[in-house]
This record gives structure tokens, sequence and C-alpha cells, in this order.
């Protein structure tokens, strides 16, 4: 009796276990905007390979600038340690701008995390976890 018990308990639970963990979304608040031309770029990363490098993003959207700021929004995010990079590409050239290695328009981190002397904050520095539900964050631009 309790063998089928376990059984039943089993082919139960079997396909519960066996879906994905929940989702979560992700909405990264952009304020600190030096004007209102343009797009922000905002780049998602799940490990520190290739961060905070575009190309190797987990995901990335871009959205129009507005009175109040930009909202980057990410659906359908796993659980795990995540960091958002960003930029605001005011003159829509699809690059950060820069002169000499030093940004010329705004960029940011998730936790507002500051470059270093010698390039940007490490992906630890910026990483933030996704558990479940709906997640939010606020990055405020840094200009140089």
């Amino acid at each position: 009796m309790l063998e089928r018990l376990l059984v039943a308990a089993l082919v139960l639970l079997g396909p519960a276990s066996a879906q994905a963990a929940p989702k979560s979304s992700l909405r990264v608040s952009v304020t600190g905007f030096q004007s209102l031309d343009g797009h922000v770029v905002c780049a998602l990363f799940r490990s520190k390979s290739g961060f905070p490098d575009g190309r190797h993003a987990l995901r990335s959207t871009r959205v129009r600038v507005g009175k109040a700021g930009a909202t980057c929004r990410f659906g359908e995010v796993p659980r795990g340690t995540y960091a958002v990079a960003l930029f605001h590409d005011a003159d829509d050239d699809g690059e950060l701008d820069t002169f000499l290695g030093i940004p010329q328009e705004g960029f940011g981190f998730s936790r507002d995390a500051r470059p270093s002397l010698f390039g940007p904050p490490s992906f630890e520095r910026a990483a933030f976890r996704v558990v479940r539900g709906p997640y939010a964050l606020s990055v405020r631009l840094q200009h140089l």
C-alpha cells in the first residue's frame, strides 16, 4: 500500500518538478539624463563573461528617452544573478561615444556601481539577485 502511495506521489510530483523554475520580470528605471535626445540602451548580463560589452549580453533593449527618464523592461527572467550596463545614446548612433576611452555620453550600471580608474566596475559590484516576482531597480546616469 505504501509503495503505491509513493509511486502515485512521484507520478503527481514528477511533472511539477520537471517544469522550469518560475520566471520574473525586470524593470530598470533610468534617470539623470542631460538631454531628452535619443535612446537609452540597456544590456542584461548573467555572468562576468563579456561584461559590460553589449555584444556579450544575455539580452538588450533600446528605449526612447522621455521627460520622466526611461524604463528598460526584460520579461521572462529566470532566477539568478544579473548585472545591467546601460548608456544614453543621445546621438542615436548605436554606440557609446568616447574620447581617449572616456565616455562622452551618460552611462550606468545596476546598483549604481561606479567605474574604477581603469575601466568599468566588475560584474560582482553591479550584480543583483532575481528570485521571483517582478523586480525593479533604478540607475542614475553617470557623466564624466
